[in-house]
């Protein structure tokens, strides 16, 4: 479900939060950076360490929506740190 905020002049509707979570080089960072900027030319990518996140922010109507999708992996080392830190996050 989404939340609403107003914080200063980065005011919002509603707040998604997405969590893409699968197994190595499958091209899930590339997913992320095309769908947020909008652009299918995604040169080579290293790969992600640990966690990552992007915002992009949508009108839709009349509401202002902010989407945070974060971007990990399965193999990270320390699955359990990392996952801790997206339940306190999220």
């Amino acid at each position: 479900m989404g939340s609403t905020s107003r914080v200063g002049s980065s005011s919002y509707d509603y707040s998604f939060k997405v969590l893409l979570i699968g197994d190595s080089a499958v091209g899930k960072s590339s997913l992320l950076l095309s769908f947020i900027s909008n652009s299918n030319s995604i040169h080579h990518l290293s790969p992600t360490i640990g966690v990552d996140f992007k915002i992009k922010f949508f009108t839709v109507g009349s509401k202002r929506l902010k989407l945070t999708v974060w971007d990990t992996v399965k193999n990270f080392p320390f699955t359990t740190s990392v996952f801790y830190l997206l339940r306190t996050l999220l």
